[in-house]
This record gives structure tokens, C-alpha cells and sequence, in this order.
């Protein structure tokens, strides 16, 4: 079954782009304002309260009332943009608007960050015309990054949100981390022979996001890492081998190891995928990237290898510093 998107991907223009990252925002808000105070705190690098704060018998002054319920004010403007230009005094228009808020916060959102040059002039003409206003430049990998860490691992719905929302920006091309990206993907009976030919198999129709390198797991480690060379369908019937190139590299090299885990797959494991199937060829790496919090996995998990290691290369070199890391 084709997987179900919380985030439209018909189009990339900008109305559509702003669309989709306020309905993130609106659905952590939606499900806990502390959670939405983290995530734009973590977006401006200041303190955001979400919520009236509600008190007893704290002085004023010269006054202490009984109680005291406090709601701060702020306001947080944004601009986004995708591929047009910065316009200064569009800017400086926004920046105007402000009225009395305690917190007011200009937010330029953009595919990659501006110039130090053309931020610096951004940052003096805003607070030159208008001095209670911040003016910050973000970008929608920075968004995304924002909701890092934010849900807990039995926060199941949200964390799905995120991920689509980070997937969304990836396949509309806000930012592209493709070449970074490791996909988990659960393997029970079939992990040792998974391993040993260096093919994962799923039904065709089962949507994934686009990545370079897959892992396949169990008992709470990724077992084995590769770097997808080529991404075919496959139907193998009555002896007849038909494949079709999805991604990557048109080649014959893994017919017989196409072939072989097939057979291996239905006398091994019991499946049967000779026909319906796409397979994700090659050369297998083993390591141990071991899963330290609680549970195993629902389903795929997409990981932004930046976030574990340094250098991300070959995937014999990342199979080797993945045994020295862990994950959530």
C-alpha cells in the first residue's frame, strides 16, 4: 500500500510551502503548547512562553495580590520563500506592523541561508527603522532540525508528522539531504540472507522517501549497511527473469543474487516475492549501530546520518564509525 502523506506534494510554490510548514506548526501547538514553546524556542534561540502563567501571592511592587494568571505577549512574523528574491522593504514593511508585543520576531524563511553580507544589512536596516524588532534568517532545514528530539519515541503520530514533514521538504527540493540519509528497515526471518547477498526486498507499491544508504535490522541493531547501486522491480516466473530499473545503475550484476535470494526467500523464510517485489541491490557492510531506547521499530526510520557521525563517505568506512554510536 502506497504510504499516506500528512503534507501535499502536488507543488512547491511557495503559498503551498508556507501552507505545509503552518500546518506543523499548527499541529505541535494542536497537541501540546509546551511542545510548541520548545520548537520555536529552538527556531529563534530565545525563550518562547506559549501559555498564561498562573501564580500565588507574588509581589508586584509594593502590591501582593492573591493570584496572579499572566498570558506574555509575542509575535512572530515570516516571510517565506523559495526561489524569488529578498526584498528589503517587503521586510521592513512586515517589521512595521508590529504593534506593543513583549517578543517581536521577524523570521526570514529560505531554502539556504542568505549572505552574511546581505543578512548583516537585513539585521542593521530593520533594527535601525524599527529597534524592537528581530530580524533572523532560518532555513527549512532548520525548521525540521527544530523538531529534533521534540516527541518522545511513544509519541507515535507526531514523530510520524515530523518525518513526513522532513520527507516533504527533501522530495519539493527545500533542501536536499538524500546523500545523507540511511534508511532502517525491520527484517525478521529474512536478515541472514538479507546480509549475505546484499538485496532488501518489499512489496513495489510501498512508498519510502528517497535515500543513499539502507540498513537492515534486528534485535535492536542494524546488522549490515549498503549504498543502493540499483533499485529494481522484479517478476520471475516459470524461469522467466523480467526487471525493471527504478533508480540507480542499469546492470545485469545482481541477477543471480536477485534470483538466489528469491529462492532463499521462500525456502529460508516462506515468502513468496517473485512477482510484486522491488529489490535494493548492493555490496552488504556489516556493523552493529545499536538502538539503545526502549522497544524495536514499527516500521522504516529514516536517519540523517549527519546527526552520528563526522565523515560520511564510503559505506565501509560508515559501517565502521556506526559501531561506535547509537541511536534513539
Amino acid at each position: 500500500m502506497s504510504k499516506i502523506h500528512y503534507f501535499q506534494r502536488y507543488s512547491s510554490v511557495e503559498n503551498t510551502v508556507t501552507n505545509n510548514t503552518l500546518q506543523l506548526f499548527s499541529r505541535v501547538y494542536q497537541y501540546s503548547p509546551a511542545k510548541a514553546s520548545i520548537f520555536l524556542s529552538n527556531l529563534i534561540d530565545d525563550s518562547v512562553e506559549i501559555g498564561v502563567e498562573i501564580t500565588q501571592q507574588v509581589r508586584d511592587g509594593d502590591s501582593i495580590p492573591d493570584a496572579s494568571i499572566i498570558q506574555r505577549s509575542f509575535k512572530i512574523l515570516i516571510e517565506s520563500k523559495v526561489d524569488s528574491g529578498v526584498s528589503k522593504s517587503q521586510l521592513l514593511r512586515h517589521a512595521s506592523s508590529f504593534r506593543q508585543e513583549e517578543m517581536q520576531v521577524l523570521l526570514l524563511l529560505t531554502k539556504s541561508r542568505i549572505s552574511e553580507s546581505e543578512d548583516e544589512s537585513l539585521r542593521t536596516s530593520v533594527k535601525k527603522e524599527h529597534p524592537s524588532v528581530t530580524f533572523k534568517n532560518i532555513t527549512y532545514e532548520e525548521v525540521c532540525n527544530a523538531c529534533d528530539g521534540l516527541f518522545q519515541e511513544y509519541e507515535y503520530q507526531m514523530n510520524e508528522l515530523v518525518s513526513d514533514y522532513k520527507e516533504y521538504c527533501n522530495d519539493v527540493g527545500l533542501f536536499d539531504q538524500t546523500r545523507k540519509m540511511l534508511r532502517i528497515v525491520p527484517c525478521g526471518e529474512s536478515i541472514k540472507i538479507n546480509k549475505q547477498y546484499g538485496v532488501y526486498f518489499q512489496p513495489s507499491d510501498r512508498g519510502y522517501s528517497n535515500h543513499r544508504f539502507i540498513g537492515v535490522y534486528k534485535q535492536k541493531r542494524v546488522q549490515a549497511i549498503w549504498e543502493l547501486d540499483s533499485v529494481f522491480d522484479v517478476n520471475f516466473i516459470d524461469g522467466n527473469f523480467d526487471k525493471k530499473l527504478v533508480s540507480g545503475r542499469e546492470t545485469n550484476d545482481y541477477d543471480e543474487k536477485i534470483m538466489s535470494i528469491i529462492d532463499a526467500a521462500k525456502s529460508e523464510c516462506g515468502y513468496d516475492v517473485r512477482t510484486g517485489h522491488r529489490f535494493f541491490c548492493g555490496s552488504p557492510k556489516l556493523t552493529s549501530f545499536k538502538k539503545i531506547s526502549s522497544g524495536g521499530i514499527m516500521g522504516a526510520r529514516i536517519l540523517n546520518l549527519d546527526s552520528y557521525i563526522e565523515k560520511i563517505d564510503t559505506a565501509e568506512n560508515i559501517a565502521e564509525l556506526l559501531k561506535l554510536v547509537t541511536w534513539k
